[in-house]
């Protein structure tokens, strides 16, 4: 199993007055999912992004991704009760030695957590990338009798960023061949994925603008 570990410093002091941050709502669970997005998200940018174990995050790093992430500043109170609740549901664990707090983020290669991290480092891509107007695309042939494993790895691919070009046809503006190294790893269904770099596309319109491209 592999592992990564956030390392971060729990300073003690005075109450800070009310932030603009604290204005923000959040659904129930949001502020969890953001903060696994994170730990995920720096695992898999640090060294070579296929993952290093017990890979160290820096507090402010870690901090930062959760505000990239989620455009907002979320109060360091509720990122620690976040952590307390992903710690009683054993996705990570929580060790304190003196002044300092050591999160362990169990099984990297979880549904939950890949899927989560994937998502805002592809959408990372999109932001810092200048488009150099190839596709790359993922095809998958699933046996008719796997349906329901079919509908899951469509939403899957759609959930994280992908435009659903056909009903087996995947898109992505950005080169993105270890992503869907990743996800076969952890999807069963994947294993039919098959990844194809293409110069051009017909009917291509609806796809610039779902990318905000045209």
């Amino acid at each position: 199993m592999l592992y990564g570990i956030l390392i971060f410093t729990m300073q003690k002091g005075k109450k800070s007055s009310r932030s603009a941050s604290s204005q923000y709502s959040f659904k129930p669970g949001e502020i969890r999912q953001i903060v696994l997005s994170a730990l995920g998200l720096g695992i898999l940018l640090g060294g070579t992004f296929l993952v290093t174990p017990n890979f160290p995050i820096i507090y402010s790093l870690f901090a930062s991704l959760i505000k990239d992430i989620s455009r907002k500043d979320i109060p360091k109170a509720k990122i620690r009760r976040a952590l307390k609740t992903l710690e009683k549901k054993e996705i990570i664990e929580l060790d304190q030695r003196g002044g300092e707090v050591f999160v362990t983020l169990k099984g990297m290669f979880t549904p939950v957590t890949l899927k989560y991290s994937l998502k805002p480092l592809l959408e990372l891509k999109r932001k810092k990338q200048k488009w150099s107007g190839k596709w790359f695309m993922v095809f998958f042939d699933i046996p008719v009798k796997q349906n329901n494993k079919r509908n899951y790895l469509r939403k899957y691919l759609k959930d994280i960023g992908f435009y659903p070009y056909q009903q087996s046809v995947y898109i992505y503006p950005y080169e993105c061949e270890q992503e869907v190294v990743l996800i076969k790893k952890i999807v069963e269904s994947a294993k039919y994925l098959s990844y194809v770099v293409a110069e051009k596309i017909e009917n291509d319109k609806p796809v610039k603008i779902y990318f905000g491209l045209s």
